[in-house]
């Protein structure tokens, strides 16, 4: 009887502690990243980067509380975004960018609702996204310059494609380039 007791607590308290580590686990993912973003967030500063690649938004995040770094940068890399938390919609308070790259970033649409709404965007660069069809029906910012895109594979109708993104941005130039 002893026994049988001991090994359902001993159950329920493993049962716990796992239920445990299941809720806290998003809490401490977030706390990892932010401690990561402060950390690359030092090191841009200190090198005093115009130019800079994120992989995650709380590098960004960070980024802007310091207005004057914010100012600064010019140029985003977005490394691999995917998923809707991947939007990267701090990079609104970005007042000087101008250039935003997009490496293979397979749910695409998520980044284009923010990059709709830049004013200081003139150009943006996509490579590997593997949705050129969506980029081109949905990038919709009056103030771009030019728009380049890279695949790996032709893109199916593009001159159709092209031609109804140039009727909506009739200031942009379109590059598609394929390896």
């Amino acid at each position: 009887m002893q026994i049988a007791r001991i090994a359902i607590y001993s159950i329920a308290f493993m049962a716990f502690g796992v239920i445990a580590l299941v809720i806290a686990n998003p809490y401490l993912v977030k706390m990892s990243f932010r401690s990561q973003a402060e950390r690359d967030y030092l090191r841009l500063v200190s090198e005093a980067k115009t130019e800079v690649y994120i992989a995650y938004p709380e590098l960004i995040e960070r980024m802007v509380k310091d207005k004057q770094f914010a100012a600064t940068v010019t140029t985003v890399h977005l490394l691999g975004p995917k998923g809707e938390s991947m939007d990267f919609a701090s990079l609104r308070e970005l007042p000087n960018l101008a250039t935003v790259t997009v490496d293979y970033c397979h749910e695409v649409e998520t980044v284009i609702s923010t990059l709709n709404t830049l004013t200081a965007l003139k150009e943006v660069r996509f490579f590997f996204c593997f949705r050129e069809e969506v980029i081109l029906q949905s990038l919709d910012n009056p103030s771009l310059s030019e728009i380049s895109i890279h695949s790996h594979r032709p893109v199916p109708n593009a001159d159709q494609l092209v031609r109804e993104t140039m009727d909506r941005l009739p200031n942009c130039t379109i590059k598609l380039t394929n390896d």
